[in-house]
Order: C-alpha cells, then structure tokens, then sequence
C-alpha cells in the first residue's frame, strides 16, 4: 500500500493535522516517501560506507584550506600575507584574524581587522596595511608637479 500525504500536510493547515493524523503516523509516511526511490542495496551500500568512514565529521584533512581574494580563511580564523624575503623571494605568512577591531586588539598575540567597508586590513588592530593615496610620496610628487591653483 502506497502512502499518500494527507492533503492538509502540504495546505500548511495545523488544526486539521492535529486532529487527523498524529505524529508517528505523519512521519512513517514522510519517512516511507522518501525511501521508496531506494532499493535494499542501496541502502546497505550507505551503511557499509558509513561504517567504512567514508562520512566524515569535520576533520582538517577533509577540507581544503581555501583563502579568498583577500587573504582570509574563516573556517580557521586567519589573514594570509604575501612578504618579501631579503633574497627577493616571496612567501607567506599565516596571521591571526578578529572578527572586530577590539577584538583584534584585546587578541594575544594582536590579530588583524578587515575593513570590508575600504577593502584594507588592518594590522594588529592599529596599522593599516594600505595606506589613503594622499598621505603617500606618490602623491605629494605629483601634486608639486601640477601648477599651483590661481
């Protein structure tokens, strides 16, 4: 016997489920809906997996440690920074990173901010990593090069 869904389960309508069906009998037929597609292979095959451990809970392995486009991983809370060496060579460096600004400064040691508003970083909660384009020599050299305003 094929288990249908009473009408008033999919119409949303509490009081009529309430009073109609009760909750094991709503379940066995949720439960029978969803498993009918399935053979008994297939389920002995999910089980032989599960118990082979091929599910996993959450080890570091099983992910990839992915950074985005600015250097942060959320999953393990870190600023990734690409550094110059004295040779030339670069490298990077793995720092820690705040949720908030205070909380970057209250962490030991100091951990780093992003601003998602400028799209900057900011560095053990008081330095930014890139600076406004007026404070920078760039700009004062240009601007002594423009002729003054008359």
């Amino acid at each position: 016997m094929e288990a249908q869904l009473p009408d008033s389960i999919i119409a949303n309508d509490p009081n009529k489920v309430g009073s109609q069906y009760s909750a094991e009998e709503v379940e066995a037929q949720v439960k029978a809906e969803l498993l009918k597609e399935l053979s008994v292979d297939d389920i002995r095959q999910m089980i032989s997996l599960a118990k082979a451990g091929f599910v996993s809970h959450g080890r570091p392995e099983d992910f990839p440690d992915s950074f985005d486009e600015y250097g942060r991983n959320f999953r393990r809370k870190l600023h990734r920074m690409k550094k110059v060496g004295p040779s030339g060579n670069t490298y990077y460096e793995d720092r820690p990173m705040a949720s908030s600004l205070e909380e970057a400064r209250n962490m030991k040691p100091s951990g780093d901010y992003f601003d998602s508003e400028e799209k900057v970083w900011i560095l053990r909660g008081v330095k930014r990593q890139r600076d406004y384009p007026e404070n920078t020599v760039d700009y004062w050299n240009e601007a002594e090069s423009r002729p003054a305003p008359v």
